[in-house]
């Protein structure tokens, strides 16, 4: 085991031996009563900061989320909720020390209890983000209008927050999709007899549709912004511009940097004048040359540096930025850099379609290869996990992802290397730092620093586009990264035939029924996949055909065209009898006849299904088949080698004459060792491999050697 997994497995476990201990010294049951102490030590155990007052999301639990939720100070987020104007009061003062521990009680029983809602999250404890996204704007807000109630009616006696709340609130709350779901959970909980504080429960009064009168007008509703799939245009157009960026400009961007402290004079501030200077002094020796080696001129598109909002783009919005080639400003430098790295981020989220927070997970030292040689990525995934620090997960990545980390490493380490050597005055040193991160915070934007982590990733990949001279919002919506996902699970949905578990795993998905929404949420994609595939199993049907026709033509050829299985004989007589018969109505057999046939027989396209390695299946649903004993779907897990409706391809021909060699020596070394049970598995095994050939089976059911080991223990 290495060191970073060592390190990882740690943490890990650290985070489950704390939710253990936390449950233990504080019961689900307690929570609605600790006092403020207790409740500071239980999030302090839990990992959410050891200061009461102040919850903390910190990067060891979640390792990206919004800076404003990285420590949510409760007190002040209730009384951002509160009106300007309402005067400050020692009661005033109470409420919110009360409301700070109702906030404080109710994060620890959604961290630790049975707080999550939904078909996949149900009764489970919430995740580090939902928390603080929950404690920063509507559960403040809920305490604040509770404030405001007690207040107004400081004789009435109330120990909560939502059952102060009128009954006029609590219905426009409700009809709130945010607030109704914070009011269900309160009441979710309250059910469970682990929280005593829950608004008046709506009284039902019968039919309330009204016939008289205006229509009443509904409450309008947030309605989530969805993440389309990138168009097919915008990768073709933005694809080949940021290979560019990584093959040919990321080596001449890395040597420069790599080079730039040793131009640098020691004991001297460092400016962008003086960088600048030491710029010209490294093109004046080195020239940048692309992958072929040729001498870069010029970027193979027009490219931008300033910011949109910059004087001279607001002026002249579609004209390219002009400057020298190759780069002798400090800070176009810089945006080279951040345009690098952003490149990077761009293929990797298309490549492993993995989460945002995922991606920000991933540590420097995350590539390793297994045995075989195939590279992976090692990280977290936090979403379908509830465990306190994410469950640990491994990509596999192919060979570009290899370079495009290795080089983002390479990246940041020099930008951070320089940023440090800028700060030390131009003194050398091996200014070895703790970062771990993989991605930061690169610009020349004031509020930028290379040692910094990078925070807004969907920021970064839309300035990428605009600075290679292409829309940030293809197809209309921003350029997020949660669209990549929605991306590979296209193409992915239309080159692969039955690809929802393919898409399951490479997504994270723990449920299949997310997957399916992902190919189902847009009515185009789910019609493009399913005529997609349906072509695909078109033109694996016109195959077949043809190799059964080249078969009946040549006496030489193999019989069924290679093919077997039950279905082959069936297949053949099928093409046999619709040639006889374009010869009855005096046609001949065209160029396109064999595809006429093929939608014939695969009903446009439903069967002739890979169901396994080298076996498809002819049935269709008005069918029936040994695996399902009656007309309806395919059971894939029961197919039978003998079902008129298997057909094995002839791609499995050579795996059939390599294993039943093996099987028949296996069975040899049991017979003569007395093994009658592995003898009986080996046997049953044989017979299967024999029955999907028959010219195979045929040669090898005559040896005196096969014919004994299916004659033993019978």
């Amino acid at each position: 085991m290495t060191v970073p997994e060592k390190s990882s497995l740690t943490t890990s476990l650290h985070q489950d031996n704390a939710s253990a201990q936390a449950q233990a010294l504080f019961p689900l049951e307690n929570l609605q009563h600790l006092d403020p102490e207790s409740a500071r030590r239980c999030q302090s155990v839990l990992g959410h900061g050891g200061t009461y007052g102040f919850w903390k999301a910190p990067e060891a639990i979640i390792a990206h989320i919004n800076r404003s939720y990285r420590c949510i100070d409760l007190r002040r987020r209730i009384a951002a909720s509160l009106p300007d104007k309402l005067p400050s009061s020692p009661a005033l003062d109470a409420l919110l020390d009360e409301g700070v521990l109702w906030l404080t009680r109710l994060a620890l029983l959604m961290r630790m209890g049975p707080a999550g809602m939904g078909t996949r999250a149900k009764l489970k404890p919430l995740s580090a983000s939902t928390i603080a996204v929950g404690l920063y704007s509507p559960l403040p807000m809920l305490v604040a209008r509770g404030v405001m109630r007690r207040l107004e009616c400081p004789g009435k006696s109330s120990t909560g927050f939502a059952a102060a709340l009128t009954a006029d609130e609590v219905r426009e709350w409700w009809s709130d999709k945010l607030f109704g779901a914070e009011l269900k959970r309160l009441t979710q909980l309250h059910e469970l007899h682990l929280w005593p504080d829950v608004p008046a429960a709506r009284e039902f009064k019968g039919k309330t549709t009204t016939v008289r009168g205006a229509r009443p007008q509904k409450q309008p509703q947030r309605k989530s912004v969805p993440f389309p799939a990138i168009p097919d245009d915008y990768l073709a157009a933005m694809g080949p511009r940021v290979l560019w960026l990584i093959r040919d400009l990321g080596p001449n961007l890395v040597h420069l940097l790599d080079t730039l402290p040793t131009l640098l004079e020691p004991g001297k501030t460092q400016s962008g004048t003086s960088i600048t200077a030491c710029i010209v002094r490294y093109f004046g020796a080195n020239v940048w040359r692309d992958r072929n080696g040729q001498v870069i001129i010029g970027p193979p598109f027009n490219q931008r540096h300033a910011n949109k909002l910059g004087k001279r783009n607001r002026k002249y919005p579609t004209e390219p930025d002009r400057f020298p080639w190759p780069p002798r400003h400090w800070s176009r430098v810089q945006a080279l850099a951040a345009t690098l790295q952003s490149a990077h981020l761009w293929i990797v989220l298309l490549v492993m379609a993995a989460r945002v927070g995922e991606v920000a997970a991933l540590p420097r030292d995350c590539i390793e290869f297994a045995q075989d040689g195939q590279p992976y990525a090692n990280g977290k995934t936090y979403k379908p996990s509830r465990a306190l620090a994410g469950r640990e997960r491994e990509w596999p990545i192919p060979e570009i992802l290899v370079d495009v980390f290795a080089q983002q490493v390479k990246l940041v380490n020099l930008s951070e290397r320089l940023a440090r050597i800028i700060e030390a005055r131009g003194e050398m040193g091996d200014f070895i730092g703790d970062s771990t991160h993989l991605w930061a915070s690169l610009g020349a934007s004031p509020s930028s620093h290379a040692t910094e982590r990078l925070e807004n990733f969907g920021e970064s990949l839309q300035v990428l586009a605009r600075r290679i001279d292409l829309t940030d919002k293809p197809g209309g919506k921003n350029l997020h990264p949660h669209r990549f996902r929605g991306t590979l699970a296209r193409l992915a949905g239309l080159a692969i035939d039955g690809s929802q578990k393919v898409l399951m795993l490479l997504l994270g998905h723990e449920d299949i029924t997310t997957t399916l929404g992902y190919m189902q949420a847009d009515p185009a994609f789910a019609k493009e996949v399913d005529d997609v595939t349906r072509e695909l199993r078109i033109l694996r049907g016109e195959a077949l055909i043809e190799d059964m026709r080249a078969a009946m033509l040549d006496v030489n050829h193999l019989p069924y065209g290679g093919h077997g299985g039950g279905g082959a004989p069936v297949l053949s007589d099928a093409v046999r009898a619709y040639e006889v018969e374009l010869h009855r109505t005096g046609e001949d057999w065209g160029v396109d006849t064999a595809r006429e046939l093929s939608v014939l027989l695969t009903n446009n396209g439903e069967s002739a299904r890979l169901i396994s390695a080298y076996v498809v299946c002819t049935k269709v649903a008005g069918e029936v088949g040994l695996c399902s004993k009656k007309k309806g779907a395919i059971v894939a897990s029961n197919c039978q080698t003998e079902c008129r409706n298997r057909i094995e391809d002839k791609t499995g021909r050579r795996d059939t004459e390599r294993v039943i060699p093996i099987l028949v020596q296996h069975a040899q070394q049991n017979v003569a060792d007395n093994n009658w049970l592995p003898l009986q598995r080996d046997k049953k095994q044989l017979e299967q491999e024999l029955k999907r050939y028959d010219d195979i089976g045929a040669q090898w059911r005559d040896r005196p050697e096969v014919r004994s080991i299916l004659e033993a223990g019978t």
